[in-house]
């Protein structure tokens, strides 16, 4: 079941990485390209996207997990703004099961603040707050946050150095459109884009990936930095296993795909504004015979492109605050 649960959370990464985040517009431009050329010219643009405003609202349906506790339709549907990876501020609100969970997260030079008013009735609080250098040191594992220009590098040489790329999961369709979306109550021209996530060759990519990145000094100190070296040994001789490719094998053996689909929108200057994605999966556990279905829709919008300037922290009375690094 983990092994089915961590692979369907691969998939939502490799979707996610899709958007990554006189003279002719983008626009007049993009008709005359291939929906390709207008994708490698998305994917270049959005690299230098690290600040703007979001929403996202989601919806997930779910049979067969019941026993996980996990059942019926759930909403989520997030705002915010992000000025950079350690300063942003997050409205999150969570609909499963006849409740609505409503909390704010603030985070600014590593300092976090979440707001949750329904703590305030169970811990007495209403606010928790963190150091979050403080908690890494007393876990002992730092938190560091990845460079985007050392991650382009690293899958520059992957690709450079193996047949393999990210991209070749994708199959992009050809029929672009332009379209006017609405995003922040604004109309925006734009290039439509559709692609769907095929699976072949994807396990043998995968484990291409880790081989190069177990031995590639700069990948291995992006993506292990949290790591001890005693942790990082033992995570590279689990990731070295045969056993978890012969699982990981099972997982995807078991799985049918109903529908792996991401349709993005970009504007203009190729900065994508707006995507729509549909995870539509059936798994069946290998052990149990259990059929699990998992829907995933949703989409979401990005504006305020580089304009945000600052996050605020708000002013709370110290009496309302449970510090989370007193429990360390």
């Amino acid at each position: 079941m983990k092994k089915i649960l961590s692979l369907i959370m691969v998939f939502a990464l490799i979707m996610t990485a899709f958007v990554g985040c006189g003279e002719k517009t983008g626009i007049e431009e993009a008709k005359e390209l291939t929906a390709q050329e207008v994708f490698d010219k998305v994917q270049e643009e959005s690299q230098d996207i690290t600040n703007a405003s979001f929403l996202a609202d989601f919806e997930l349906e779910m049979t067969g997990l019941e026993q996980l506790g996990l059942a019926g339709p759930m909403g989520l549907v997030m705002t915010g703004d992000i000025k950079d990876t350690q300063n942003m501020m997050i409205n999150l609100e969570v609909q499963a099961q006849g409740m609505t969970i409503a909390a704010e997260i603030f985070m600014k030079d590593q300092k976090m603040l979440i707001h949750a008013p329904m703590l305030q009735g169970i811990m007495g609080y209403a606010y928790l707050s963190a150091d979050l250098d403080t908690i890494a040191e007393q876990a002992g594992t730092p938190i560091t946050q990845p460079d985007p220009e050392k991650i382009k590098s690293i899958m520059k040489r992957f690709e450079e150095s193996t047949e393999y790329s990210i991209y070749d999961l994708y199959k992009l369709d050809e029929n672009k459109e332009v379209v006017e979306i609405t995003v922040n109550e604004e109309v925006i021209e734009t290039t439509k884009l559709t692609a769907n996530i095929v699976l072949d060759g994807a396990e043998d990519m995968i484990f291409e990936f880790i081989n190069f990145i177990m031995t590639d000094e700069e990948a291995k100190e992006v993506f292990f930095a949290s790591l001890t070296e005693e942790q990082l040994a033992e995570t590279q001789a689990q990731l070295s296993d045969e056993t978890m490719r012969a699982e990981f094998t099972a997982a995807l053996e078991a799985l049918t795909i109903n529908e792996l689909s991401v349709v993005m929108y970009a504007d203009a200057n190729y900065q994508p504004v707006k995507t729509e994605m549909v995870i539509d999966i059936v798994v069946v556990d290998p052990t149990t015979e259990q059929t699990m279905n998992i829907k995933l829709t949703g989409f979401m919008d990005y504006f305020n492109i580089g304009g945000v300037e600052d996050i605020i922290l708000p002013e709370v009375a110290p009496e309302e605050i449970m510090d989370l690094n007193d429990m360390y």
